[in-house]
């Protein structure tokens, strides 16, 4: 019984943190698609979502307020970023740095207001339900749940929307869309905020169940810029997919060594992948 227990707290922790990987890696996807280049300080707006969270609960008294209130500042931070990256366009090594400096300052920035001493913020709510005779939190359903729905709506988005048109258009030949009178400028930019929304969502999303630290963005980007790599630069849902086995895999390792040796297996393992889909796609 020990052992199901493990396995399903395993599974279900892989579905809630699964769900706010691929929420991380979507953003990432619609930023290189429509930019040309990976956008370093993703993580850093993963973190200022999270501590975004922390200053709305510590003013309000309630944490609700701040998924509507972090993806909104975070987003509006990234069209800053995006403006800084357009006269650079093309130039990838060049908006690369532009993004590590970002990720800098905004780490720094966090270090200064915050201070290096770990933050917790409470659950919005403490109910639990038996799993296996163990209890677990409807709050990390309810991460997974808002993740899904956010996630087919960017589908919808990308797919069924005159805006999403606009952005596969840019992305697919940027100089043929702007001849044909497309504001090409501008929908990089909107790209640019959804991708640093969704970023800031995942980080209110997950301020209640981690120790908020200004370098936490450094460390979750690692973990999906794998991801993306693995699933595929530009391709959305493949990473998406990639999210969830990733962190099914690693729930589950984690479940039966210490935390340490389980991310290194399953760092190993999507290493091998990395490797193996490279030697096939030859």
């Amino acid at each position: 019984m020990e052992l199901i227990s493990q396995i399903s707290f395993g599974l279900f922790n892989g579905a809630v943190w699964g769900s706010v990987l691929a929420l991380l890696s979507s953003g990432l996807n619609v930023v290189f698609g429509l930019m040309g280049t990976v956008n370093v300080a993703h993580g850093s707006f993963y973190m200022i979502g999270a501590f975004t969270s922390l200053v709305v609960f510590k003013g309000l008294g309630t944490f609700w307020p701040s998924l509507a209130i972090s993806p909104l500042v975070v987003g509006l931070l990234a069209v800053l970023v995006g403006a800084i990256i357009r006269p650079v366009r093309g130039k990838t090594l060049v908006a690369v740095m532009i993004t590590f400096g970002a990720m800098l300052t905004l780490q720094g920035s966090a270090l200064i207001i915050w201070g290096s001493r770990p933050r917790r913020l409470p659950l919005p709510f403490m109910e639990s339900f038996s799993v296996f005779g163990s209890g677990y939190s409807y709050y990390r359903l309810l991460v997974a749940a808002i993740s899904g729905l956010v996630l087919l709506s960017l589908w919808f988005l990308l797919r069924r929307s005159s805006l999403g048109v606009l952005l596969r258009a840019t992305r697919a030949d940027s100089q043929l869309s702007q001849s044909i009178g497309i504001p090409v400028q501008k929908v990089n930019l909107i790209g640019f905020g959804l991708g640093g929304s969704l970023a800031g969502l995942s980080g209110s999303l997950m301020a209640p169940l981690v120790s908020l630290t200004p370098d936490m963005g450094l460390r979750i980007f690692a973990t999906v810029f794998l991801i993306v790599i693995l699933g595929g630069l530009g391709r959305i849902w493949r990473a998406a997919l990639v999210a969830f086995v990733f962190a099914a895999t690693r729930s589950l390792t984690t479940a039966f060594l210490d935390p340490t040796k389980g991310l290194i297996l399953t760092f190993s393992i999507a290493i091998l992948a990395i490797l193996f889909e490279s030697g096939t796609g030859e």
